[in-house]
């Protein structure tokens, strides 16, 4: 694959990326005569799709050429290959543990290695594959479509730039339509991020979080097809969150903070989220991934931190370090904590 079709490939896998979050693990894997993987940083396995690990990614001017019709025993090794590590990250318990898919992108597909999916995937068809057609060539659009339709996945056919945003969210159609049948309206909290509050008197620079659910189709003809409208969502400031906060039973030190299920800081007394350049305020690169470890420095294993993950309650009662006279020293302190998904209370 090279030229336009290459570009083509590249962007349809940016725009997949796109599509995950910090709950979703991903990794990429390219195939010539061989397979490698497009981030060696990565170790051959599947990781947090947050936004570090998503901004390493395949870029346009990688000079990689994938011979899909001259080797069809390397779509058997990549196949056989993405499906063990799939299978082990479930079988290990890491990962959200939620659906599981290979996205195959190839300009056609020589074979439709039924002899794989026989050994790694079927009866229960556990890993979806969705496959991705690239360019104007239908010779293989068969097979393609077969290996997509027989593991409950979907084929898309992609033949123009244009043509990538729309086909590649049909995949999040397919995925949704288990929760959308049974009305599992679950709802996402985001990470946190910058956004401008206009308000009648002025506008300011805050921490954001949105808080949305899914809008499914409650038509009767459609009821059994799974039918996802839409998203419906809206933007909190976290200072309103944190109003909420119990202030009056934390003490004359004590303070509030809230972490998402990935432990990643919502709101804090220590995030600085912010620098000056010039007379303007902007935010930091990176500074909705600040993992709580980064500043409650905890004496023991994480405790605080794993709990809170977890989503456990209960209260905790432990060392931690804290930094005095202004962040030039650090000294121990005792820190009691309520662990709960999205808050804490310390010291």
């Amino acid at each position: 694959m090279k030229g336009l079709k290459m570009t083509i490939a590249k962007h349809t896998i940016n725009t997949i990326l796109d599509t995950l979050g910090e709950n979703d693990f991903v990794n990429v894997i390219a195939y010539t005569d061989y397979v490698r993987y497009v981030e060696p940083c990565f170790k051959g396995t599947l990781v947090q799709a947050d936004l570090d690990n998503r901004e390493v990614r395949p870029s346009p001017t990688t000079h990689t050429h994938t011979h899909t019709h001259a080797h069809a025993h390397t779509h058997t090794h990549t196949l056989t290959h993405t499906h063990t590590h799939t299978l082990s990250h479930t079988h290990t318990g890491r990962g959200s543990m939620c659906n599981q898919a290979i996205m195959l992108i190839t300009d056609g597909a020589m074979e439709d290695f039924e002899s794989v999916f026989e050994e790694f995937n079927w009866p229960e068809r556990r890993v979806r594959v969705f496959t991705y057609l690239i360019g104007r060539e239908m010779t293989f659009a068969q097979n393609t479509k077969w290996i997509a339709c027989n593991n409950k996945g979907f084929y898309t056919h992609i033949s123009t730039l244009a043509d990538v945003q729309e086909n590649v969210m049909e995949y999040l159609h397919v995925l949704s339509r288990p929760m959308v049948i049974n009305h599992d309206h679950d709802i996402i909290w985001t990470e946190a991020y910058m956004d401008t509050l206009f308000t009648t008197k002025a506008q300011s620079l805050l921490l954001m979080t949105s808080v949305a659910m899914p809008v499914f189709s409650k038509k009767q003809e459609t009821l059994s097809h799974g039918i996802l409208l839409g998203v419906v969502g809206t933007d909190i400031p976290l200072m309103e969150v944190m109003k909420l906060a119990p202030r009056y039973m934390l003490g004359a030190h004590g303070y509030a903070f809230l972490i998402t299920n990935n432990g990643y800081i919502l709101a804090h007394p220590d995030l600085r989220p912010l620098y000056k350049d010039g007379k303007k305020l902007k935010p930091k690169p990176n500074y909705n991934s600040v993992d709580l470890s980064e500043v409650e420095w905890e004496d023991t294993e994480e405790k605080l931190r794993t709990s809170m993950v977890r989503g456990e309650t209960g209260f905790i009662r432990q060392s931690i370090r804290a930094s005095v006279d202004k962040k030039v020293r650090s000294q121990s302190e005792q820190l009691v904590a309520p662990c709960r998904l999205r808050g804490g209370q310390t010291k």
